[in-house]
């Protein structure tokens, strides 16, 4: 079991964003974490654009598939309270902490339902005036941490944050290129829940074209992976949602 100075030195010898990640994996599955997601909700100091906010994520692809479709990203309250806490909530609290709307409210319901509630979302403030937030969660089952570890969770996030900036090269000044008609067909079938393999039949081209059309994709949006792309693709009008 990595302890908390063991996951802080490790991160600094990490050469690549999937190290990171892998290792912060690694760190948090000791306390029974089985799912994480990792959310840039601010950037010099002003609110990012929901659709824009996630990094990245390990949730089961049926509940990504629903939030997608129920475009939740549009109303959800955990990221809107991430921006007002400075400590660790569980997300099945937000009904007694706040006013939630109808909608909101059938988020929680169908969090509940997947078994994702009862985790913790955890805020950390970072450089360039970042705020962000990692959700953390074990399906079906609170976590039970006592303030011990929710505080070592909290460094490790806050490290996890810091480090992800020194690596990714975040360039604020890039300006957003137009999507091309095949990488918005390409995004949309992805939208659609379709595997590379799937796509490359529909498309009638290989995996391989499939996959370098994401890579551009990727890189015109300012994401590093499939779901970040699709959200960014629904939010900005560049593709429609698939069905309910």
């Amino acid at each position: 079991m990595l302890t908390l100075e063991d996951y802080i030195n490790g991160t600094q010898a990490c050469e690549t964003e999937r190290d990171l990640f892998r290792l912060f994996d690694e760190f948090v599955s000791a306390f029974g974490i089985t799912i994480s997601s990792y959310n840039i909700i601010a950037e010099h100091l002003q609110a990012v654009p929901a659709e824009n906010t996630l990094v990245r994520e390990t949730f089961p692809r049926d509940w990504v598939m629903h939030y997608i479709r129920k475009r939740y990203w549009e109303i959800d309250p955990i990221s809107d309270q991430a921006r007002r806490e400075s400590q660790p909530f569980c997300p099945a609290d937000l009904n007694e902490m706040r006013a939630l709307s109808a909608r909101q409210k059938q988020f929680i319901f169908d969090l509940e339902a997947a078994g994702l509630s009862r985790g913790i979302a955890v805020p950390v403030f970072g450089p360039l005036g970042t705020t962000a937030y990692f959700g953390l969660v074990r399906v079906h089952e609170p976590l039970g941490l006592s303030r011990a570890q929710e505080l070592q969770l909290q460094y490790a996030c806050l490290q996890t944050h810091n480090r992800y900036f020194d690596l990714a090269n975040i360039d604020q000044t890039t300006s957003r290129k137009p999507l091309s008609p095949r990488e918005q067909e390409v995004l949309s079938l992805v939208a659609s829940g379709l595997s590379n393999a799937s796509i490359s039949g529909r498309m009638n081209i290989t995996e391989n074209t499939v996959d370098t059309l994401l890579r551009r994709v990727f890189v015109k949006l300012g994401v590093n992976n499939r779901i970040s792309a699709v959200l960014t693709g629904l939010g900005e009008g560049l593709i429609l949602a698939p069905p309910s």
